[in-house]
């Protein structure tokens, strides 16, 4: 099948004039005009007629029908091909001497096409092409329009394409900076004030350098004390949970005691570590993660010398483990948040 333009350029006015000619071998002719007659229309209401509604309009919805035909044209190709034909002869119909042949050819191959018998029908492009190219140069006003027509809509196409890009980009820049942790440093004694990354559940990755007594504790609006989130001796690492009940209120601050240097880095809670059973989940000292399995049996080991405990908060909070020293044991192991509070290595591995 011969295509009439490439279908990227369809809808500029200009490729009319630049296109190549029909397939090598092409015996159609183009038609013979017919005897005039007083014309109803002047020129300007003609090109009106045909350029009105841009491509869904007369002339180009036939030029975006042509440069779209598959190679095997079918019964919906060929009813198509009738129905721009007959709005193309209607307009021909009340155009005058300059422009009804012009119309009149364009209307032809589109018919021979609405005709055609079988699937290999070889569309002709010349005759369409020259006379579409002709009734531009006498439709200059019409043709200038629509060429802007299609400037300004690609113009807003791409101030739009642009705006939901910029907007996209924001709301991500937005969400990374809603989600990137939050960290402050200090050294011995103080109270922190801090922001958390939403209300509720809070994760927060400390450390300490010192020799003496470690201690964190939260604050909430009045600066009144709520959770021990660690006390030891010497230096820390590890992970925390606070604000899982928020029934005294948010954490506003922290009170933190110390004779060294120390960090505190509050994660969002969906930056913990999750498992689902598959293989062990394994840690040292105190740490926060998901289980994201089946209900199962878990045996639970620790290797440490002080309070070993296991929290879980999944549809209910539970108390798993809460022993000092070494521990080895089965528990129940439900989807949810766990909490470990430890000194020494621990692993949970499920049955």
């Amino acid at each position: 099948m011969n295509k009439l333009f490439p279908a990227a350029a369809a809808a500029v006015v200009l490729v009319l004039t630049g296109c190549g000619g029909a397939t090598a071998g092409s015996t159609a002719e183009p038609s013979a005009a017919p005897a005039t007659t007083k014309p109803a229309f002047t020129a300007e209401q003609t090109c009106h007629q045909l350029f009105a509604n841009g491509d869904e309009g007369r002339m180009f919805a036939a030029v975006n029908f042509l440069s779209g035909l598959p190679d095997s044209i079918g019964k919906s190709d060929q009813t198509q091909a009738k129905i721009y034909a007959t709005d193309l002869e209607f307009v021909a119909n009340t155009a005058n001497d300059d422009l009804k042949p012009l119309i009149t050819e364009m209307a032809a191959p589109l018919n021979d096409l609405a005709t055609a018998k079988g699937t290999d029908f070889e569309f002709v492009a010349e005759p369409f092409r020259t006379a579409a190219s002709k009734v531009l140069e006498l439709c200059p006003e019409q043709a200038a329009a629509y060429d802007k027509d299609k400037v300004d809509k690609a113009a807003a196409a791409k101030a739009e394409a642009d705006a939901a890009a910029k907007k996209a980009a924001d709301e991500a820049a937005a969400k990374a900076a809603a989600e990137a942790p939050k960290e402050y440093a200090g050294a011995g004694a103080d109270v922190v004030s801090i922001t958390k990354h939403g209300t509720g559940p809070q994760v927060a990755v400390i450390t300490h350098n010192g020799y003496s007594n470690f201690a964190v504790h939260t604050l909430d609006a009045s600066l009144g004390n709520s959770d021990l989130l660690v006390n030891t001796i010497g230096n820390y690492s590890g992970t925390v949970l606070f604000d899982v009940r928020t029934s005294r209120g948010e954490t506003t601050a922290l009170k933190i005691t110390a004779d060294g240097a120390w960090t505190v880095k509050l994660v969002p809670l969906a930056s913990v570590r999750t498992f689902d059973g598959t293989a062990p989940m394994t840690g040292h000292g105190d740490d926060v993660f998901y289980y994201k399995g089946a209900a199962k049996p878990a045996t639970f080991t620790h290797s440490g010398s002080s309070n070993i405990a296991v929290h879980s908060y999944g549809t209910r909070a539970d108390l798993l483990i809460n022993e000092i020293g070494a521990y080895n044991g089965t528990v129940v192991w439900a989807p949810g948040l766990y909490e470990v509070t430890a000194d020494g290595d621990w692993s949970a591995t499920l049955k």
